[in-house]
């Protein structure tokens, strides 16, 4: 059986939607609602394979797809699926925390355990509003892509803070096991998205299937090729040998915290964020992701995270 996120292709079709102004599609993460003078900026996602800090990262991923679109996120509604009491709590602390860094309330939500899951589940709704927001018809050939922040900042944090006695018998240093636990707060993008917002077309975050899945994405939803060169991709020193180790593929890991621009003015975003990087452009072409000297792809990358834990489970160490 094949785990992660099911392909908004298999099922939408099949659902009423509209009454939107961006509605449900391949790389669209956030709806768009129209208001009185205002837009309503709404979005849900599911933590499943985090087996700490999900409270903190439902609220932290969630609010960030808020951020792509343009606005703070301002509103929380979290749905608690407990497999044990006793966890109620952390959860409840990361909500807390996340939401007092990301400057965000709770306004509703529902928790209760039950018997039907093995692992918690947090699935958060964020809500933001604003007087205008980021759109993929404004994208257009010639555009600049630049990449914020390093490939598997979220997957990263997670196999530092999930799996530190397996990656110390792989031979990674207890000094980089903690180092890479210290992205928790690299996870949060409101600052840095909101400050380049006179800069960008289009931002998309980069999470199940990593910076290589966002980039298809993005391709998907404009209509246009985007051209990358693996070579301008910078990696944090922590992620290289965390997954050397485990043998994964840093830019398909999930990666909360890093999120794909598209700009006219890259040198703009440079000078107000350190950890940038101009990765490639915007081609007039097929819907595709066109990786300089390797090769064109089309289809969806598998989650690297999703993979990973679910071989470690078949071992038996799980």
């Amino acid at each position: 059986m094949n785990f992660g996120k099911v392909s908004i292709n298999k099922f939408i079709y099949n659902l009423p939607t509209g009454d939107c102004l961006t509605c449900p599609s391949i790389g669209e993460d956030a709806a768009v609602l129209e208001t009185k003078g205002e837009y309503l900026i709404v979005h849900s996602d599911p933590i499943t394979e985090a087996k700490s800090d999900n409270g903190f990262l439902s609220i932290a991923v969630a609010c960030n797809d808020i951020n792509m679109k343009g606005a703070q996120c301002r509103w929380v509604n979290s749905v608690i699926l407990l497999s044990d009491i006793s966890h109620l709590g952390g959860i409840i602390s990361g909500i807390s925390e996340a939401c007092n860094l990301i400057g965000c309330k709770v306004v509703g939500g529902h928790t209760e355990v039950t018997s039907n899951v093995k692992q918690d589940i947090v699935i958060t709704t964020a809500m933001g509003t604003s007087n205008k927001f980021l759109n993929y018809k404004s994208v257009k050939e010639g555009m600049k892509v630049v990449l914020v922040g390093s490939p598997g900042i979220e997957g990263t944090w997670i196999l530092a803070k999930d799996y530190s006695e397996l990656l110390l018998e792989k031979g990674v240093s207890r000094e980089v096991i903690e180092k890479a636990k210290g992205f928790k707060m690299d996870i949060i993008v409101q600052q840095r998205a909101l400050s380049i917002l006179d800069y960008v077309a289009a931002m998309h975050d980069a999470t199940e299937g990593g910076v290589m899945q966002a980039l298809l994405e993005i391709a998907k939803a404009t209509g246009y090729t985007v051209l990358i060169n693996l070579d301008k991709i910078g990696l944090r020193y922590e992620t290289k040998i965390i997954t050397k180790a485990l043998n994964i593929d840093p830019l398909k890991l999930i990666s909360s915290g890093s999120f794909i621009a598209i700009s006219n003015h890259p040198e703009k975003i440079l000078e107000r964020i350190s950890e940038a990087y101009v990765i490639g452009e915007i081609k007039r072409g097929d819907s595709v992701l066109e990786i300089k000297g390797v090769g064109t792809f089309n289809q969806d990358f598998e989650e690297e995270l999703v993979k990973f834990e679910s071989n470690y489970l078949s071992w038996g160490k799980g």
